[in-house]
């Protein structure tokens, strides 16, 4: 181990305290050093709960589910019971993580236990299901959920967008509004997620306008990207080159890159041609984009500009992109 926190830890004799151990635990699992982290796991021996927590959701969050699992069932045999803390930080992880075998044993651990399930916890459960797809067992349980907040329903709808219901993700946000709610950024990422995934154009030009005009709410580069994407996908390219050039923060390759798929499904050459430029303004590198560009002309029958942009390659000692053609 060659970490100079560690090392410190260990000169000023730090290595048995719980909460010292806990940070270190963390901090390896977070750069994804987990073999680190079970040593300094391993080593301590007077392990509390939140000990256990920060390594089974670090092995969570690397994608390490059958670790997760193998450890989180370890804990409850050593006679350790998970608070509600410990739980919902455990899904939340399963969630980003897509570690549906865990969250589903999380899930089972506490109905044999008659956990309480409030908000945190059945948002927590609510999120977990969702990202992972599983929609039936989502909804059951926002359904059955009391009490909920803006989290719960942000879960939900962004689920439901992800995984292909469009429609009822925007049922769900009309219900949000009908009911008096106050939707935040993170819910609009998701209906516009939706109305891009079904090609709802209208509906999503009047969601995103009312981001400012009724909630308030300044758009963030996800909701620019979507509506990027929507437009593209309707065949407005104008519009939706127009709505990059105003966007009230920095568009990243995301959002230039949806208007270029857009202009290569449509052929249109001169968009193109300006969206590569604001490609290449970010990653001067990006040699992906001259393929785009290129096979579009080549279809165009333009063939000396397919010459002018290998020139301008070489010139930039970019690589020749596999799969370029010679002609």
């Amino acid at each position: 181990m060659s970490c100079p926190v560690h090392d410190q830890v260990m000169k000023l004799g730090l290595d048995s305290d719980a909460h010292v151990v806990n940070g270190l635990v963390r901090g390896y699992s977070v750069a994804s050093d987990l073999k680190d982290a079970r040593k300094v796991f391993d080593e301590m021996t007077a392990r509390n709960v939140s000990i256990w927590t920060t390594l089974i959701s670090g092995y969570a969050q690397n994608f390490c589910s059958n670790e997760a699992l193998r450890l989180f069932d370890q804990m409850i045999g050593e006679g350790f019971e998970p608070n509600g803390a410990t739980l919902a930080s455990v899904l939340s992880a399963c969630a980003r993580s897509g570690a549906l075998d865990l969250g589903a044993r999380v899930h089972e651990y506490m109905k044999e236990k008659g956990v309480e399930v409030g908000v945190i916890l059945g948002t927590a459960l609510v999120h977990m299901y969702a990202k992972n797809g599983v929609m039936d067992m989502a909804r059951e349980l926002f359904k059955g959920m009391e009490n909920t907040n803006i989290m719960t329903w942000n879960a939900m709808i962004c689920g439901l967008a992800t995984h292909g219901h469009a429609n009822e993700a925007i049922d769900l946000f009309q219900k949000l509004e009908s009911e008096g709610k106050v939707p935040n950024s993170v819910t609009f990422v998701g209906v516009l997620t939706a109305c891009c995934h079904a090609g709802f154009l209208d509906i999503g030009r009047k969601y995103f306008k009312s981001m400012k005009t009724v909630y308030d709410i300044v758009p963030g580069v996800e909701h620019y990207g979507c509506m990027v994407d929507l437009l593209g996908r309707s065949g407005q390219l104008l519009e939706a080159e127009e709505l990059i050039h105003d966007m009230t923060c920095k568009p990243d390759v995301v959002v230039w890159g949806a208007l270029l798929g857009a202009c290569r499904n449509y052929g249109s050459i001169e968009i193109a041609e300006r969206t590569v430029k604001g490609i290449l303004a970010l990653e001067p590198e990006n040699d992906g984009v001259y393929v785009v560009l290129s096979n579009m002309y080549a279809e165009a029958g333009r063939w000396e500009d397919v010459a002018r942009l290998r020139t301008d390659m070489k010139e930039q000692n970019l690589n020749q992109p596999r799969g370029w053609s010679a002609l």
